[in-house]
């Protein structure tokens, strides 16, 4: 065999070498990635439920001290108007002795008086003493009327006092249930906000993580989209300048930083608004190293130039390539969608060159 077919065999058992390798990377990339955008989700989730808990306990923390301030003011009314009652039995005992010393002494007065009666009948006039008996006697009855009242009076304040001592009994009864509940939703929500804590702190670990691997999957797809090249790098394209993806308004500029639960991501590319289901074209000839879903840039294209530049084509809905396809200038490849992390329809695309993310704006055709 020639030495010249040898080494051409083994440049391209190398290349196939590098594509595979690079396929399984991004691969891998790729599901990092999507681990990474599910543990961040997850961790916006505990970081609301964390502050909802956390806005419940001084919810109910407030309610806990109206419920104090009602227990304090009951209390307060409950011992005035159990003093109140502890009077009133005292006045209504001090009138009821009275009342029985009245009754006995008008008794004692009436017998008296019928005896004096029978003394004087025969006589046919009244004596002094029957007057003057007559008149205690009437004396003594005004007495009694007016004790009777006045015992009365007491007896309705006294029910009075009773039925109002039962309703703030009642109601320190049920305020008093109103602040164990409190209390112990209190606990449990304490409970569950340090949980919360604990999730959330191992979920940021994760992410830490995973953000930390995600990088060095990257730095070696960078290297080997650099290596797998099979030409030398000429860092040139078919024409000067190379052709748009797609037309429309640029929403998202290339180093434009976002940031979501305690992180932030550059993007590496740009953002091109435009109506969802356009045809998306390769801007110049190369070669489709990858083409499937890729986390959050959703079904993505890649394709190696040959010369030391790689395109890249994210949030499309629909891929029209597949690894391995030769493609040209202005051919269509994909429609674009609303894919991935993508939020309206548009199409995220970046340029590389030697595996290094550059901003595409200058080189594209005017």
């Amino acid at each position: 065999m020639p030495k010249t077919l040898i080494i051409i065999v083994i440049l391209l058992s190398s290349i196939l070498l590098y594509a595979d390798e690079l396929d399984d990377k991004v691969r891998e990339l790729q599901r990092l990635q999507a681990e990474l955008e599910s543990a961040e989700a997850k961790a916006r989730e505990t970081a609301a439920r964390k502050k909802e808990t956390e806005s419940q306990i001084q919810r109910t923390d407030s309610l806990r001290r109206i419920t104090d301030q009602n227990l304090s003011r009951f209390r307060t009314a409950e011992r005035s108007v159990r003093d109140s009652l502890v009077r009133v039995e005292r006045q209504i005992q001090l009138a009821q002795s009275r009342l029985e010393r009245l009754q006995g002494v008008q008794e004692e007065q009436m017998r008296i008086m019928i005896k004096l009666d029978r003394s004087y009948r025969h006589l046919k006039q009244s004596n002094r003493d029957q007057r003057y008996l007559t008149t205690l006697v009437n004396q003594n009855q005004e007495r009694i009327n007016h004790l009777l009242g006045h015992s009365n009076n007491l007896a309705q304040t006294q029910r009075l006092k009773s039925t109002e001592a039962s309703r703030i009994s009642s109601n320190l009864r049920n305020e008093d249930q109103k602040r164990r509940r409190y209390t112990s939703e209190i606990r449990n929500l304490t409970d569950q906000s340090q949980k919360l804590s604990q999730e959330e702190q191992a979920l940021q670990a994760r992410i830490d993580r995973m953000r930390q691997d995600a990088t060095q999957l990257q730095t070696l797809i960078n290297r080997l989209m650099e290596e797998g090249g099979s030409l030398p790098s000429s860092y040139r394209f078919t024409q000067d300048k190379i052709a748009w993806p797609v037309r429309g308004e640029v929403i998202r500029n290339f180093g434009q930083e976002t940031r979501s639960y305690n992180t932030s991501v550059v993007s590496n590319g740009i953002d091109i608004a435009v109506r969802e289901g356009s045809s998306v074209v390769s801007v110049d000839d190369g070669e489709v190293i990858f083409a499937d879903r890729y986390g959050g840039q959703g079904k993505m294209i890649i394709i190696d130039h040959q010369n030391g530049f790689f395109s890249l084509y994210g949030y499309n809905s629909d891929l029209l390539v597949s690894r391995g396809s030769s493609v040209s200038r202005g051919q269509v490849i994909a429609r674009s969608g609303m894919t991935g992390s993508a939020n309206v329809p548009s199409l995220h695309f970046e340029l590389r060159r030697d595996g290094a993310a550059i901003n595409p704006l200058p080189y594209f055709e005017d």
